[in-house]
């Protein structure tokens, strides 16, 4: 087990900033102490995949209260954007989120045009300051020290560099930092690995530390963003960024019934497979399951999926991959065509309990067209995720991102921040359901959750990697409800899918010729250290009287930060 405590414990993707939270814990600050520290040094060590150049979800739980706190930083479009924004190409495979037509050039994922306006400075500092005890200057110290004295670049980081090095060099800015004398940073080997060494960032984060948000919203900072999009080409403006405010709201839980059990496969607690599949074998019912977490992201899928799953176990659907395969598609497919950031509009309903019964009575009697089409492939993502925990037994989620591995490319010179590709969550279609709208937010797949299972049980729980953040969270969560550890549900085989395709761990290869026979079309992948083919989760859990304990991506870098003396 990575890690364990009573008094409170960190995850993050990486060593040095899950540290910076524990130091926050040590120091007597809060989870959300923690969690933000820990954000902003997550943004040092791993620019490519989120910073303050990027948007965040937060999700705050005291304990024992019924409902829980989000703060949410979406990236947002320009108050310029307009729907038709971008060229289309006539013909191509499509390079959007879900299959969308391709845009010309990739405007809208790479370079100025693919910009939104950043939210993860407001959100991180409003949590700060709802919920924090320390001063802000102390919670940001750790991401200053990372980013002016730099930090060893590992070799995720430099795997990552060398994966997009072709377009990074296109901005000079980028390659100066990333590809210096033309060549990607170094991951360690025969000794260690280069420095990133970021003086420019380390000084914008001084002035957040000194003036909280104002700072970077309307000051120099905003200032320099604007005058180089504008003088790129790009729609953002110092007025899109001096308007930005962070979102609070309360939100009840949603309550899943009796959902599954093992995850995609055995029900048994250990049991880790795919292939008999036990969903029913135990169930919510008998203690019940509740997610905490902000509604308008990838959260409602995930409880779509948990509650379609639940529903098919009453029904007696036989459990197993076949399963979760047909419930993922089919959340995936309600998701593209319905959901939006507007959480009035009427896809709401597709979390509740009453609409999985119908779409699953709907499959018993013949009336589900089986598998849709495919919606493209998943594109990896980026995305940073961290819990923490307190020892008063606060608990916080937290998800932020540049979107795109590396966002849009372009690392602003003045202040050296790498600046997000949130255009690239829009539909560039005009009369879609998520096309461009000024000031619209993107309709993000993070899925910052917390959770409270039976007998009290609890867990904060979140990923990094698109949209299979999604399948990830709700396979975990199934396993880790019906009595698995935190680590092992994230260890454990995973599925992911979309319309008729199935991305399949290959330690369950085995359950290919069964997706096959349910009309899916199966790709056997592995995972390695330095592939993208399922998310990258971290968390932590309890169960009644216990200690917390950590889960973690053990493929990838992490970090478990304990609070000792």
């Amino acid at each position: 087990m990575p890690g364990r405590a009573d008094a409170g414990l960190v995850t993050a993707p990486d060593p040095r900033a899950a540290e910076a939270g524990a130091a926050m814990l040590r120091a007597g600050g809060s989870a959300v102490d923690a969690a933000v520290a820990t954000a902003f040094a997550t943004g040092v060590v791993e620019p490519f995949m989120s910073g303050i150049g990027g948007g965040a979800w937060l999700v705050i739980r005291e304990p024992g209260a019924p409902t829980a706190t989000t703060v949410s930083g979406p990236i947002r479009a320009p108050a310029l954007a307009t729907p038709d924004m971008f060229p289309l190409v006539p013909s191509g495979p499509g390079t959007g989120l879900y299959g969308w037509p391709a845009v010309r050039d990739d405007a809208n994922i790479v370079g100025p045009l693919s910009v939104g306006v950043p939210g993860a400075v407001a959100a991180l500092c409003h949590a700060h300051a709802r919920f924090g005890r320390l001063p802000l200057a102390q919670v940001l110290a750790p991401a200053i020290e990372l980013a002016e004295d730099g930090h060893e670049t590992n070799w995720f980081a430099s795997a990552a560099i060398c994966s997009d090095a072709r377009t990074l060099r296109r901005f000079p800015s980028s390659a100066e930092l990333f590809l210096p004398d033309g060549l990607p940073l170094r991951g360690p080997s025969l000794g260690p690995g280069d420095r990133l060494v970021q003086p420019r960032l380390a000084r914008v984060l001084r002035e957040i530390a000194a003036g909280g948000p104002d700072a970077f919203y309307r000051g120099r900072a905003a200032r320099a963003i604007a005058a180089t999009l504008a003088a790129a080409g790009g729609l953002l403006r110092e007025p899109d960024l001096a308007g930005y405010q962070a979102e609070e709201r309360q939100v009840a839980p949603i309550d899943i019934g009796t959902v599954v059990a093992g995850g995609i496969g055995a029900g048994a607690t250990g049991a880790g497979g795919i292939g008999a599949g036990a969903i029913g074998a135990g169930g919510i019912g008998a203690g019940g399951l509740r997610l905490f977490g902000p509604v308008a992201t990838g959260m409602i899928t995930v409880a779509e999926a948990l509650q379609l799953a639940d529903a098919a176990r009453r029904r007696g659907l036989p459990p197993g991959p076949a399963l979760w395969a047909r419930v993922l598609s089919h959340a995936m497919d309600d998701r593209l065509r319905e959901v939006t950031t507007d959480e009035s509009a009427p896809w709401t309903r597709l979390a509740t309990a009453g609409h999985a019964a119908e779409i699953v009575d709907g499959w018993l009697a013949g009336r589900d067209p089986g598998p849709r089409e495919n919606a493209g492939p998943p594109k990896a993502g980026c995305t940073s995720h961290m819990s923490a925990v307190d020892a008063d037994g606060m608990t916080v989620a937290l998800t932020q991102t540049v979107l795109d591995l590396f966002g849009s490319r372009i690392v602003e010179p003045a202040t050296g921040i790498l600046l997000n590709d949130g255009m690239m969550y829009f539909d560039p279609r005009p009369g879609q359901v998520t096309s461009v709208a000024p000031g619209a937010a993107g309709l993000s797949a993070v899925s910052p959750l917390i959770l409270e299972g039976p007998g009290g049980a609890e867990a904060t729980l979140g990923a990094s990697g698109g949209r299979r953040i999604i399948s990830a969270i709700a396979q975990i969560t199934a396993r880790w409800h019906d009595g698995e550890g935190v680590q092992d549900a994230i260890s454990a085989p995973r599925l992911h899918a979309e319309g008729r395709r199935v991305w399949l761990d290959r330690r369950e290869e085995a359950a290919a010729g069964e997706l096959a026979a349910a009309g899916f079309d199966v790709q056997i992948v592995t995972e390695e250290p330095t592939t993208w083919h399922f998310a990258r989760p971290n968390g932590i859990a309890r169960r009644a009287g216990g200690p917390w304990t950590a889960g973690v991506d053990l493929m990838k870098p992490y970090g478990v930060g304990v609070p000792t003396p």
